[in-house]
């Protein structure tokens, strides 16, 4: 009796069964691409609304389910919107009005600034050690000037096109100024019942092993948007200061950018530098190395001391992995991939790990060919 043809079995060869058949659904998807342009547009219309309601879900959860142990659910979610509208509203009338100032103040300067900065490298070049780096043109005056003068043209470019960007994010805040706050009111009160409903879906010899996963990822992300908010708030607040102590142009203004820059990993501080950098070249060279100097010492605070007891190491994610991540999905994504990539990446880690881990533990032992002939 001739035994039957099988197909191999082995790790590798599934692995590799899946990438093809990833890669020719893809393929798929691109020759019909007209099919899917709909949903993708419903999913871009959807996606930062909800992106939005889970961060602030995991900032409020904690107030809300300490308040509910002594008060109803709905009180305390009403009461914890109030508490949030009252902060709000001090920032909007204390912090917000020196910001707004400053931002128009560093907009009508900035030609002024562009103009410094210019002078500087003009006078730069004119040092021997600069001029000894070529022999050819490159630091001329004439070229410095051509370079920079296109370098501002670039710039003002850019600037009109994040207007027009700006324009269409103003636009899509208020649609979720609408929508935000009853998709997270939902999930504030509904969000318990949520691990229920999909446990219902699981085959049942699977919901132990998932429930698991979701509790898992439900704590390292709670862990990592607290953590970042925090640390955030302490970069912000300790490059503010330091501004202040250099007596840095724009002290408020540009610690708010490095409040908001330090939610990408590791490369936060280099894109808080940039513009402080660029401003403090105006002042004097020296304060240009100060601000080097504030952004590392604050960098180091809060990485090294504030970092490690709030966030722990939650997500298990290893740096070289992080700076990868954040390189690669930015230069395709921008911004906001640099921002998402590491805890979607923690999340994906987590289940494929609990994937492994469960078909290691349930592998069913290989049962002895009986058609082969016996040992002796």
């Amino acid at each position: 009796m001739e035994r039957g043809i099988h197909m191999p079995q082995g790790k590798w060869f599934r692995i590799g069964y899946g990438i093809i058949v990833i890669l020719l659904i893809a393929y798929l998807a691109k020759r019909v691409d007209y099919l899917f342009n709909p949903i993708g547009a419903v999913f871009a219309a959807l996606f930062i609304p909800v992106l939005v309601s889970g961060m602030f879900y995991y900032i409020l959860r904690p107030p809300v389910r300490l308040l509910s142990k002594w008060l109803p659910l709905s009180l305390s979610i009403v009461i914890v919107y109030l508490v949030m509208l009252g902060f709000m509203y001090l920032f909007s009338w204390l912090i917000w009005p020196p910001i707004r100032v400053q931002s128009m103040n560093l907009v009508e300067n900035f030609p002024d600034i562009v103009e410094t900065v210019r002078q500087w490298l003009l006078n730069l070049q004119k040092h021997e050690w600069v001029r000894s780096i070529s022999t050819d043109e490159t630091f001329s005056s004439q070229n410095l000037a051509s370079q920079l003068s296109t370098t501002l043209g670039d710039v003002l470019n850019s600037v009109v096109g994040s207007v027009r960007s700006l324009i269409n994010i103003m636009m899509s805040f208020f649609l979720m100024l609408g929508l935000v706050p009853f998709i997270i009111y939902y999930m504030l009160s509904e969000g318990d019942k949520f691990p229920s409903a999909v446990l219902k879906l699981v085959p049942s010899h699977l919901r132990e092993e998932t429930h698991a996963a979701m509790k898992e990822i439900d704590l390292s992300m709670g862990s990592f948007i607290m953590g970042k908010l925090i640390t955030s708030l302490v970069m912000g607040t300790l490059a503010f200061i330091g501004y202040l102590i250099i007596d840095l142009p724009y002290p408020l203004l540009l610690g708010l950018i490095a409040a908001i820059t330090n939610v990408i990993p590791y490369l936060g501080p280099v894109f808080a530098s940039v513009p402080a950098i660029i401003v403090a070249l105006t002042v004097s060279p020296i304060d240009a190395v100060w601000v080097c100097v504030v952004i590392v010492v604050a960098n180091q605070i809060e990485s090294n001391i504030v970092s490690p007891r709030i966030m722990g190491k939650q997500l298990k994610v290893h740096p070289l992995t992080i700076m990868l991540l954040v390189l690669g999905v930015g230069a395709i994504i921008g911004p906001l991939g640099m921002i998402i990539v590491v805890p979607l990446y923690a999340i994906l880690k987590i289940i494929v790990i609990r994937i492994y881990q469960f078909n290691k533990n349930n592998r069913i032992p290989k049962q002895p060919d009986l058609l082969s002939p016996p040992r002796k």
